[in-house]
């Protein structure tokens, strides 16, 4: 097929699209909890005769497309889930489900894939190689991509390139960008246990003061990015709670800090890390007390391969004009899960605008006013399915 007549026929999806994005939008689901999204999902796939798969105890989705000729296997990824958000806008398609709200787009991400398979289902006939639409549940709490890739969704067949994108209010419909190398950080949860003696506040030196333990852990840790980490590197250490003591006039004996480490760089990662936990036990024991840290893993730095980005930015200036592309200059300490996928492809992460000041479609994501300008929508299915066809076509 003719890319004016891809074009054309994405144009004419535009009311469907619509339809689709509203309905997901009204009856949004937590993450783990997409039931009545991967339904739907399976209803259209279904009406499309796209095959797919599920994995027991998931809510994900997996369709397959297999191209008429053998090739290679394209992967294209949109999550599914809503937040704990109570929506603010007045629309019609407003969320119906209280407190859960789509305000971080996986709505317009679902309907865009299920626009690009129905497109490029209909051409299978033509194609050389196969296409997976992996519809990703829990991208906004425990990292659904990790699960899906350890079921299996990276293979049989095996996924040679994997592409995703985000929905990107700062940007205006119409502008895309893209970023060689990383693209989001890495998160780590840090979770420290400040533990001294307790005694009576007038009689301190028969204790150990945790309080003022963990002041001095607080100080020390703060030189941590501007000490310990390149000026030409990026890394954020928040700490975000603090609770300890019991009264007043009681020296505290335990205190507990809680926060988050983001980082650019895998190895600035390691090596931060194992500064926080140093840190904390040298100077509890310093004063008399103990440190002690956990550390829980979250998502690893989105990095992007740097061929897969270059096959995107051509496609870009190739059918939209240099004007409608942006490269991103700095990464997001923001995190995405998208990153499992790439850990096993090759692939890259790319943002669709979906602002339009004139609209009044200012809302930033996570926000209770977040909305999307809908002529996103085909262009976002157009833009998947030619970045999937040049992969395919990738000597």
């Amino acid at each position: 097929m003719r890319i004016d007549d891809l074009r054309n026929e994405i144009i004419n999806m535009k009311d469907w699209l619509v339809s689709i994005r509203r309905d997901l939008h009204m009856y949004p689901e937590l993450g783990l909890e997409e039931n009545r999204t991967s339904t739907m999902i399976k209803k259209y796939l279904d009406d499309m005769n796209i095959e797919y798969e599920t994995y027991e105890g998931q809510t994900s989705v997996v369709g397959i497309i297999r191209g008429r000729f053998p090739g290679k296997t394209i992967a294209i990824r949109a999550d599914m889930d809503a937040l704990p958000i109570l929506e603010k806008n007045d629309v019609v398609y407003k969320s119906k489900n209280h407190g859960v709200m789509h305000a971080c787009g996986h709505d317009a991400h679902t309907t865009i894939l299920l626009g690009a398979g129905k497109i490029l289902s209909s051409i299978k006939q033509e194609l050389h190689g196969n296409i997976k639409l992996l519809f990703q549940p829990a991208e906004e709490t425990v990292g659904g991509a990790d699960r899906m890739v350890k079921a299996g969704c990276m293979e049989n067949p095996k996924v040679d390139y994997v592409i995703g994108l985000h929905v990107m209010p700062n940007h205006p419909c119409g502008i895309i960008e893209t970023k060689y190398g990383p693209l989001n950080g890495a998160s780590d949860g840090i979770s420290i246990a400040i533990k001294g003696r307790q005694a009576h506040g007038a009689y301190p030196d028969l204790g150990v003061d945790a309080i003022a333990i963990a002041g001095q852990v607080i100080t020390a840790l703060q030189n941590i990015v501007s000490r310990n980490v390149s000026p030409l590197d990026s890394a954020v250490l928040t700490l975000g709670t603090i609770k300890g003591g019991v009264k007043g006039n009681v020296i505290a004996d335990e205190v507990h800090i809680t926060g988050t480490l983001r980082t650019i760089s895998p190895n600035t990662r390691i090596r931060v890390k194992e500064r926080i936990k140093a840190i904390v036990k040298n100077v509890a024991e310093s004063f008399g007390g103990e440190g002690k840290v956990e550390i829980e893993e979250g998502y690893a730095a989105l990095i992007n391969s740097e061929e897969v980005v270059e096959e995107i930015i051509n496609t870009i200036k190739e059918n939209f004009g240099e004007e409608a592309l942006v490269i991103k200059e700095m990464p997001s300490l923001g995190v995405e899960d998208f990153s499992y996928f790439i850990d096993a492809a090759k692939g890259a992460f790319y943002h669709l605008g979906c602002g339009n000041a004139e609209k009044n479609i200012t809302a930033p994501l996570h926000n209770e006013c977040f909305d999307i300008d809908e002529d996103c929508l085909p262009l976002g299915v157009l833009t998947h399915t030619l970045i999937a066809l040049r992969l395919l076509e990738k000597k």
